[in-house]
């Protein structure tokens, strides 16, 4: 094994720095970051592809929701069709609905009930799907002149642009935003009633079907996506050793001008 010489001035140590830095930044890292590209592209393919059907799913959840919300928070049917009963919304909407209450039909803007006709209401809330990325990892925003590969940390919507993207995905029933508000129906009195009924079990069975099936992609998805983020982390430490090297030639670089400057009157 060599060692550096003792017999050498300070500026032929830098510029002996600077050439083992060039030397190892010119073949051997690159080759090795290129290696490392590529096992980030192997894993990024496959997770983008199952994110996606993961996302067709999720958009079809997301409608379902939306068409129950509509169907349930009809305003304008007459007013014998609105209970003040939370048990109905509980039973009507089952596990999709939430901060159930009651108040005065007007104040959900119900036409044509009385000024103190009280109504039982809930919340349909968006499910969601997420990824939780680390964003200086991410090729498209690697940021190896970070001192911490984890920095930034946190989930981000699942889109179409942003596919394959994080560590893993994560679905979650009733996090989101606000579908509608939806109101306790009741037969009695209401011709419309079964008809809407129907509907809303209809449509809420599709959900039910689809929120189940959508589990196996995020599952399958985050198989994959756990050795994408190995990847990444060795693909951010390879460009991390490279740029301190670039900076490292830098410093040296800097250091050698100033000590050739006269006024110091070297050798150094």
């Amino acid at each position: 094994m060599g060692f550096l010489s003792t017999s050498l001035t300070l500026s032929q140590t830098l510029v002996g720095l600077n050439t083992v830095s060039a030397d190892a930044n010119s073949v051997p890292l690159p080759d090795a970051v290129g290696i490392a590209s590529s096992a980030v592209s192997k894993w990024l393919a496959p997770s983008q592809a199952v994110d996606q059907l993961a996302l067709n799913v999720f958009n079809k959840i997301t409608q379902r929701q939306l068409d129950i919300a509509t169907l349930g928070g009809n305003t304008g049917l007459a007013s014998a069709c609105y209970s003040s009963s939370t048990a109905v919304v509980t039973s009507l909407y089952g596990s999709l609905v939430s901060g159930v209450g009651v108040t005065f039909g007007t104040t959900l803007g119900i036409v044509g009930v009385g000024t103190l006709t009280n109504v039982a209401f809930g919340v349909i809330k968006y499910d969601t799907l997420q990824a939780f990325r680390y964003p200086n990892m991410e090729t498209a925003t690697l940021n190896s002149s970070s001192d911490n590969p984890l920095d930034g940390e946190g989930y981000v919507t699942l889109t179409s642009s942003n596919l394959g993207i994080g560590k893993s995905t994560r679905y979650t029933t009733g996090a989101g935003s606000n579908a509608g508000t939806v109101f306790a129906l009741q037969s009695s009195g209401c011709a419309s009633y079964t008809g809407i009924a129907n509907s809303i079990s209809s449509v809420k069975a599709q959900y039910d079907t689809e929120s189940a099936g959508i589990v196996t992609f995020v599952n399958n998805v985050n198989v994959i996506k756990g050795f994408k983020n190995t990847s990444q982390l060795e693909y951010w430490s390879l460009n991390k050793s490279s740029n301190n090297l670039s900076v490292g030639i830098s410093s040296n670089n800097s250091v050698l001008t100033l000590l050739s400057d006269p006024v110091y009157g070297g050798p150094y």
